[in-house]
């Protein structure tokens, strides 16, 4: 179990509260897919993931990046109990679509970035960023816990 400092859990959810879901969620989603072009392999029901302008544009990715920032939200508001909140999306995500773990670092990375991008170095200060990234490290463990 994760033990959170009080500045931790005031920075996280004051980050999280500038967050807008239906922003980042598909800007995160898309970098990814562009970044990284192997983690395509996943969403290969979405369409055209052709080029970085066809992720971007693309209504299913940008969809599922909402789902994706809909999860963090449950983590958000369940830091004492990430592992607990997030058991069933692990196991789907290990047993039913045999997602590469690494896979969720790559997606927390890049919306590290999309956050840093947005809020700059006078609200995504290294303090922010150390809660953050403290964070999404645990949400990451939660997510690969049912891995074999």
């Amino acid at each position: 179990m994760v033990e959170w400092t009080d500045a931790e859990r005031s920075a996280i959810t004051a980050l999280w509260g500038k967050i807008s879901i239906d922003e980042m969620g598909p800007q995160a989603l898309a970098r990814l897919l562009i970044v990284f072009p192997w983690t395509q392999r996943y969403f290969a029901s979405f369409g055209n993931l052709s080029s970085p302008a066809a992720i971007m544009g693309n209504p299913k990715v940008a969809a599922h990046g909402k789902v994706v920032m809909g999860g963090l939200d449950r983590a958000v508001k369940n830091l004492d109990n990430v592992k607990a909140t997030y058991a069933q999306l692990s196991k789907l995500h290990s047993e039913k679509l045999h997602v590469d773990p690494d896979n969720f670092v790559l997606l927390a990375d890049c919306i590290t970035v999309c956050a840093a991008m947005k809020f700059g170095p006078s609200a995504f200060t290294p303090d922010v960023q150390e809660a953050w990234q403290k964070f999404l490290c645990v949400v990451v463990a939660a997510l690969r816990r049912q891995y074999h």
